[in-house]
């Protein structure tokens, strides 16, 4: 289990009833972004947009983190539409009042910005980690006027989790779950820390979508699994198929 610290538990659960053994090293942390200055200003001017854009629940927890430093009276305008990349995102949001958060039919940045029900003129703020999918060009050639804010960065192999990765393999790995491409790239970069580059190769990935799976293969790494539904239930479907049998 690749996700960062607090976000694997909910995965974990459902791989422990599937009868898995999930073990969690975090192949990459949340920070702060570099600056505050541009969402600080998204914040101050929150009620001219009409959309606000959220593909992944690291954006909700950091704009909600800044209202509290910033505007702790701030909340969500009424007039304001969000959309969440997943359920996962929506479920965040949910956990903060929003309970209508609109989401696309397959759980993907690109998919999201094809069907967005946006119109020519509305105003988007999409709110991401500092290297993130690019959706902004076609929210764009959709008449839509887009500010792309960093709300967060994603540190790829924190050196914490190189004892974590020692001692999982000392017990045995059966399989690797990615729910990112950075984590794709941050396990790689874990495990040649730790000495064990060539074991890694040899383990079975399970990606959460072809997006991960591609920069996890691009890696070196044998993905062997896709989710069909990019979430934590499409992994645990596709684990519980292939690993558990069931």
């Amino acid at each position: 289990m690749t996700r960062p610290v607090g976000q694997a538990g909910g995965l974990s659960a459902l791989l422990r009833a599937a009868g898995c053994d999930p073990v969690e090293v975090p192949a990459i942390a949340i920070a702060p972004p570099a600056s505050y200055i541009d969402l600080d200003l998204a914040i101050a001017r929150l009620d001219t947009y009409d959309w606000i854009v959220f593909t992944s629940r690291n954006a909700v927890a950091a704009l909600y983190a800044r209202f509290s430093a910033v505007a702790p009276a701030r909340a969500m305008p009424p007039r304001l539409h969000c959309a969440a990349i997943g359920p996962g995102t929506a479920a965040a949001l949910a956990a903060y009042g929003v309970a209508a958060a609109w989401v696309p039919s397959a759980f993907a940045s690109e998919v999201l910005a094809e069907e967005i029900p946006i119109s020519a003129g509305q105003r988007v703020l999409r709110l991401r980690a500092a290297v993130a999918a690019e959706i902004g060009t076609v929210l764009r050639a959709r008449g839509a006027v887009v500010d792309d804010v960093i709300a967060y960065r994603t540190i790829e192999a924190p050196p914490e989790s190189v004892p974590l990765l020692l001692d999982a393999f000392a017990d045995g790995v059966d399989a690797v779950v990615l729910a990112s491409a950075s984590a794709a790239r941050g396990l790689v970069t874990l495990a040649g820390a730790a000495g064990i580059g060539t074991r890694l190769l040899e383990v079975p990935v399970v990606a959460i979508g072809p997006v991960t799976a591609e920069a996890a293969s691009a890696a070196g790494l044998r993905v062997e699994m896709v989710a069909g539904e990019y979430s934590i239930d499409g992994i645990t479907a596709v684990i519980r198929r292939r690993l558990v049998g069931a």
